[in-house]
């Protein structure tokens, strides 16, 4: 193994290995027994006790989180073999040690085919911390994800300042992995809501930050959206761009993830001029095809934006900074590739740090969290 490569497997490669255990040894859902294993190593270390392995031990920790959590909706696996969930529970007790390992469990036991079709995919964490840190958070904010997946944005919020998060998904097994992140975290997971945040009306407005990455793939219907009079074929993302603006308080901060071609293609310059007139883009940060590997390779931006409080109109002294990203920080496994000496997020060699050691300057000094 190269030297640049940690000896320590990703918590998505670990889980990968739960899902065998699982698939080869059970008849029920892989999903539901990890699930049902993760809520009782949670439930477990919460209390300060080890992972149960015991079948006993760990019918009574499942029987307790579920009490405690219905709204986790655990289910108590039918024909588990004892010695195949202690296995399991061996490698996710490791997988567990930090939120991370709950949002591979989303990534990795979720149906790859249909996460695929939703453009629905894990945010690495050091691309998590970069927003975040970017859109400077401040105690008593109110901040949501309107498409929150695994709920990873809100909970590394709450490790950078005492916000009030709130988070949506459509997808139900995402909210459940949100939910059990928040819960092992000891805050309240029913601030994550199922819900489709392109239905009619937004599910919350007035909040000061959004930070999220929307599902990319797919063309919706959109009545009511003003994207829908301006493009032929509104993408889901173009939509939640809009959703996201909606939500917003006047002067409300957007840290989002998007595809590179809402920023460069021809097709979508009237996206940019309706976003452009609606908020004041700051800055415009490109990440590495390598990114979001071995998902998918689809090159992707971060945009940083303000919505303008009613009145404002676009100046053309506003000045916008394109920062590139050049290192991913993985390889095309998804494995993280490790800094000499530990250094930086994760202690993985990409160049994020370096990336807002650029831009959180230029922010403060444009007044973008002012």
């Amino acid at each position: 193994m190269s030297r640049r490569h940690g000896t320590r497997a990703s918590a998505a490669s670990k889980l990968a290995r739960v899902e065998e255990l699982l698939v080869a040894s059970s008849g029920d859902d892989a999903f539901e027994s990890a699930y049902a294993l993760a809520a009782a190593s949670v439930w477990a270390r919460r209390r300060g006790a080890r992972a149960p392995s015991a079948p006993r031990a760990l019918a009574v920790a499942l029987a307790s989180a579920r009490r405690a959590w219905p709204w986790l909706e655990a289910r108590s696996p039918d024909d588990l073999p004892p010695d195949v969930a202690r296995r399991a529970l061996d490698v996710l007790g490791d997988a567990l040690a930090d939120a991370s390992g709950l949002d591979a469990l989303f990534e990795v036991l979720t149906p790859r085919v249909g996460k695929g079709d939703k453009g629905q995919f894990f945010t690495p964490r050091a691309v998590v911390g970069f927003v975040l840190r970017a859109l400077d958070l401040r105690a008593g904010e109110r901040i949501v994800d309107p498409a929150c997946g695994s709920g990873a944005f809100l909970s590394a919020a709450l490790d950078l300042a005492a916000v009030s998060p709130a988070g949506f998904d459509v997808d139900a097994r995402a909210v459940r992995v949100a939910r059990l992140l928040f819960a092992s975290r000891g805050e309240d997971p029913r601030v994550v809501v199922r819900g489709d945040a392109l239905a009619a009306s937004p599910p919350g407005r007035g909040f000061d930050v959004v930070a999220t990455n929307p599902p990319f793939a797919g063309v919706v219907d959109a009545p009511g959206f003003a994207l829908s009079g301006l493009v032929r074929r509104p993408e889901r993302d173009a939509l939640f761009t809009e959703r996201s603006l909606e939500m917003l308080r006047p002067g409300g901060r957007l840290g989002i993830v998007l595809p590179y071609n809402k920023v460069a293609a021809g097709a979508w310059a009237p996206f940019r001029r309706w976003l452009c007139e609606r908020a004041r883009v700051y800055a415009v940060v490109s990440l590495p095809y390598a990114t979001f590997l071995p998902h998918t390779g689809q090159r992707v931006v971060c945009v940083f934006a303000r919505r303008r409080p009613r009145g404002e109109r676009p100046s053309p002294r506003e000045r916008v900074l394109f920062v590139a990203s050049e290192r991913a920080g993985n390889d095309a496994a998804g494995e993280p590739i490790a800094r000499p000496r530990g250094e930086g997020w994760l202690a993985t060699a990409h160049d994020l740090d370096e990336a807002l050691a650029e831009l959180a300057p230029f922010l403060r000094d444009e007044g973008f969290s002012s």
